[in-house]
């Protein structure tokens, strides 16, 4: 009988947020993320017997673990913030508190802690931290240290960890004692999470491929020219210095660490953002790796025409100076359904989705087919409810009763004899995104970093002889970890994240490092942002009450005076960017209906094939669908407490009248393209609306 085999390949990485200067984590990410999902994926596989997968686990990732749980919550500056007595807590740092105690999605990881949901509904009333400060008192503040930390708890810590399911069962009125216990209990789970993936591994439950060791982009280290051969047009830094032997250091030191943990070399690596070239592979293969895993787009610059979509789902291999190495080419669309897409879906469906996408494929092809579907393995699921485990549990549960499928691990798919095996001659360097290394080189800012990084490096190379073995050491490893290529990635304007100016600044104190390390006064452009001042202002709220005629065009000069408005066009996604439609949201309510105007490119939706997802909850709860073809291009759209009307713009008024002071409705719309989500408004969370002050004057 013909069979598919889908290998899995979940991604765990974080960039490094440890100060080697002070030993502080200067953000919390890594403990958050190891509590909720580091050791939850491979939790609930083994939930199922038949179901086996890949993990990949970046050695600076596992070794800031590592850290945490040696030197425990102290040393982590966020961590301490929530520890310290609510009583002790000075107003900057109950701000602090107020601020950053929120870092949780409003949608499905604060409503199921009910007093995270009260304490939240609180705070939203105020404009500020600094305003909320004096209605919050003690108990409340020990209360939502305790909730948030609640809140990232995965479900194996909630199913599993007696203290945690406790303080659920509790609620509020939290103890210190009992706070301080909790961090405990959660350092103590940080120490298990790599001994049970060695048990996985060591059961043949998993396979556990790494990363080279600061996740930097290794064709670029190895040659700058990667990046023209993947893009001609792509601008280069104007200064740059030799990292091929940095290159070969993070692979090296990626392979001794997980010798340590595993007590064998890797037999697989997923390179930092799947980037590849010849060199690198080659590279790899010279530290002992059998299988390298990438994307699609590489798979389709490199083969020779003509080539199909199913020749994505043979197994590929390469060889090089330093042996052969197996490649695998991730499936984009089914890894980004369930990134990105299937979160939005419940459970049920979602699983019945994928599986269906699955059977197309097995019903078109004529040998047994990989499927290779590779994403990141941290970071979709609070979009998920239940942090997923609802969908993974309908997932593995289809997937074990399928006949005709099974899950392997990548080191399985090759040792299967009856699935195509191909020789690639040719390799286009690239990465996951685009094909290309866009997304780390060619804008201004992101250049510049690579300036800064190559002048330093070239400074450390002239005094490194009169550095002892320490030194050069410590040397060696700021500049490694300013290699990583996050710091690449939030520099532009591809990307969007509050916190860039806070990397742009960690990102340099490694560099300012190297030279104090070696005794030299740092250059004076290392104390200038890399990153441009924000000028733009995201969001401006509403001033006054609005009631706009839904048509889908501007009636009057008049009708959205008024209106706030959320700024959408600097703000973009590691999905296509280009096909992001939307540019602005303006929005407003006249205390009866909350109206909304989406401008931007829309010619491409009168083609059709697009759908409009309206999700909004809160005082009155919403869960619309608008087709964007028939009807409401030719006429209003009205039913159920909903209007709309596209043209120019599109237009939409939901009834909602939100009378009491604290009612409020979140709200968030998602375009999709036969069933491709394409773009979220807003794309990290939602939009938080309150009742209107019916005191406010029309604006005339």
């Amino acid at each position: 009988m013909k069979k598919l085999r889908v290998a899995f390949l979940w991604h765990m990485h974080q960039p490094w947020y440890r100060d080697e200067r002070s030993g502080d984590f200067l953000m919390p990410w890594v403990f958050l993320h190891a509590i909720k999902d580091y050791s939850e994926l491979p939790w609930i596989q083994s939930r199922y017997p038949n179901i086996r997968a890949t993990y990949n686990l970046v050695p600076s990732l596992m070794t800031q673990l590592e850290y945490y749980a040696k030197n425990g919550w102290k040393s982590d500056r966020f961590l301490l913030l929530l520890a310290k007595q609510a009583g002790e807590l000075d107003e900057d740092e109950r701000a602090d508190l107020l601020d950053k105690g929120f870092f949780a999605n409003p949608r499905t990881m604060i409503p199921p802690l009910w007093r995270f949901a009260e304490l939240y509904q609180k705070r939203t009333r105020f404009h500020s931290p600094k305003e909320a400060i004096r209605h919050f008192d003690d108990e409340e503040l020990t209360d939502l240290s305790v909730v948030f930390l609640l809140s990232w708890c995965g479900n194996q810590l909630r199913r599993t960890n007696a203290l945690v399911k406790s303080l659920i069962i509790k609620g509020s009125g939290f103890s210190q004692l009992e706070k301080t216990e909790l961090l405990e209990t959660l350092i103590s789970f940080c120490s298990e999470i790599l001994k049970f993936y060695k048990t996985m591994q060591d059961q043949g439950k998993i396979a556990v491929f790494t990363t080279p060791f600061y996740h930097p982009i290794l064709p670029l280290l190895l040659d700058m020219n990667a990046a023209k051969a993947s893009d001609s047009n792509i601008a280069t830094p104007n200064r740059w210095s030799d990292f091929s032997q940095d290159a070969n250091r993070h692979a090296q030191s990626a392979v001794e660490w997980y010798e340590t943990i595993f007590g064998a070399k890797p037999q697989g690596f997923w390179p930092a953002e799947g980037a590849v070239s010849v060199e690198a592979l080659s590279l790899l293969a010279k530290h002992g790796a059998k299988f390298a895993c990438t994307d699609e787009d590489i798979l389709f610059k490199s083969l020779p025409s003509p080539h199909y979509r199913v020749d994505l789902y043979k197994r590929y291999f390469m060889k090089t100076e330093s042996g052969e190495i197996g490649l695998l080419f991730r499936d984009k669309a089914l890894s980004d359904l369930i990134g990105f897409n299937y979160s939005n879906m419940d459970a049920q469906s979602a699983a019945d989705d994928f599986m269906a996408k699955l059977k197309g494929i097995y019903d078109i092809v004529d040998f047994n087919a990989i499927v290779p579907v590779f994403l990141d393995g941290e970071n979709a699921w609070e979009f998920y409810e239940n942090n997923a485990f609802d969908f993974f549990n309908a997932l593995y549960e289809r997937l074990s009763l399928a006949d005709w499928c099974q899950a392997i691990t990548i080191p399985e798919a090759y040792r299967l004899d009856d699935s195509p095996k191909i020789e690639l001659t040719a390799l286009q360097p690239g990465s996951w995104i685009y094909g290309s290394f866009s997304t780390w080189m060619g804008h201004s800012e992101k250049n510049r970093a690579w300036e800064l990084l190559a002048q330093t490096k070239e400074t450390a190379e002239r005094y490194l002889d009169t550095a002892d073995e320490k030194t050069a050491a410590l040397v060696a490893k700021e500049l490694m970890i300013a290699e990583g290529s996050d710091w690449f990635w939030w520099y532009g304007d591809d990307h969007y994240t509050p916190l860039a100016s806070q990397f742009d600044e960690i990102f340099r104190s490694h560099l300012i490092q190297v030279y104090r390390l070696l005794g030299q006064k740092p250059h004076p452009a290392l104390s200038e942002p890399i990153k441009r001042a924000e000028v733009v202002v995201d969001q401006i709220p509403q001033s006054a009450l609005i009631t706009p005629t839904i048509d889908g065009r501007k009636s009057s000069y008049y009708e959205w005076i008024g209106a706030g408005t959320l700024d959408l066009s600097r703000v973009f996604s590691a999905m296509d960017s280009s096909a992001a439609l939307f540019k602005t949201l303006q929005y407003g309510t006249d205390g009866r209906f909350y109206y909304f105007s989406l401008k931007g490119n829309l010619e491409p939706i009168k083609t059709g094939g697009y759908e409009l997802a309206i999700e909004a909850q809160g005082a009155h709860n919403y869960s619309r669908r608008l087709r964007l073809s028939g009807e409401i291009l030719r006429k209003p759209y009205q039913s159920e407490g909903i209007k709309a009307a596209f043209g120019s713009n599109l237009e939409i008024a939901l009834y909602a009248p939100l009378t009491k002071q604290d009612d409020r409705l979140e709200i968030a719309f998602l375009l999709y393209k036969q069933d491709t989500l394409i773009q979220r408004v807003p794309l990290y969370n939602t939009l938080t609306l309150g009742a209107p002050d019916l005191d406010a004057e029309w604006y005339i």
